[in-house]
């Protein structure tokens, strides 16, 4: 399958803006090329400063210095820099080639997601089970080739969209924008936990919903979601609990009850750690406003 950007040729392109860089993230360069000089080098302590770079291996090799460390740069890899630093990167000598998609981007929302980013997944990313980022830096190489004066609202959309899949990526689960995209396995699990959230489920009920066994549901179940099988059983109890508090003028025992809380006082202290308030608190509008429909994320 071709991805949007292949069907596009190898440039690059490079943005200017009159205003100072605030707080929006905004695309500084993009682009598609491929090195076969060793003079291809840059030196994060000889550039400037106030953005970052993330550049995506697509064939070949090139490598990246940070501080004292090396890494190899190899396909569906990326590296993430924030300049100024102490990292270079470079083609290597044992190397003929190196392609790869890039973006350079600025603004305070940039410096502070990629960096709090790297922190988490580190300065290089193996996305070999993870395309979806790429995908998005595909799109957009895309997108500005075929129309240059696109919209920098638009594109500044567009790389959040990369910042929020890569978060989800550094929280450790596999990104899943759908659940028709999980597998029928966890699917099956999460209809059990919906229609059944009233009742004692138990791991072994959960399991047995997805066809697997306890230790491989578990673990299947967390790095889809997210959350722990109970985790989630306990979120869903909540949510149907605040549509409760919000629509009906049951009591915090009978709204415990419905939901699959034995004791009230467990059922408060839960949905205080979820909501950040008691159940009486989000009735009455204290401390957070009562919505039509309370979802709740990881």
């Amino acid at each position: 399958m071709l991805l949007p950007h292949e069907d596009c040729e190898r440039s690059s392109f490079g943005f200017k803006y009159l205003s100072p860089a605030g707080l929006p993230i905004r695309l500084i360069n993009i682009g598609w090329d491929r090195v076969t000089s060793a003079d291809y080098r840059w030196n994060g302590l000889k550039r400037g400063g106030g953005f970052v770079i993330f550049q995506y291996t697509l064939s070949g090799k090139g490598v990246l210095r940070d501080g004292t460390t090396l890494y190899s740069l190899s396909k569906d890899s990326a590296f993430i820099t924030v300049v100024p630093s102490d990292t270079e990167y470079y083609l290597p000598e044992d190397s003929d080639e190196w392609e790869f998609l890039y973006v350079v981007v600025n603004g305070a929302d940039a410096v502070n997601h990629f960096t709090e980013i790297q922190k988490k997944l580190g300065s290089v990313i193996s996305f070999r089970d993870h395309p979806e980022p790429l995908m998005v830096v595909s799109k957009l190489y895309a997108d500005v080739f075929h129309n240059p004066q696109l919209d920098k609202f638009a594109v500044s959309a567009v790389l959040y969209e990369l910042l929020m899949s890569l978060h989800q990526l550094a929280e450790g689960r596999d990104i899943v924008r759908a659940t028709e995209d999980m597998p029928a396995s966890i699917r099956a699990a999460i209809k059990l936990l919906k229609s059944h959230y009233a009742q004692d489920l138990s791991i072994d009920d959960m399991a047995d919903a997805a066809g697997l066994t306890k230790y491989h549901f578990c673990r299947q179940f967390l790095k889809k979601t997210g959350l722990k099988p109970n985790q989630y059983l306990r979120k869903i109890r909540v949510e149907q609990a605040a549509w409760l508090l919000r629509h009906t003028e049951k009591t915090v025992e009978a709204v415990a009850k419905e939901t699959g809380f034995e004791y009230a006082n467990y059922f408060i202290k839960v949905f205080r750690s979820f909501v950040g308030a008691t159940p009486n608190e989000y009735r009455l509008g204290k401390k957070v406003d009562p919505v039509y429909f309370l979802r709740i994320e990881q």
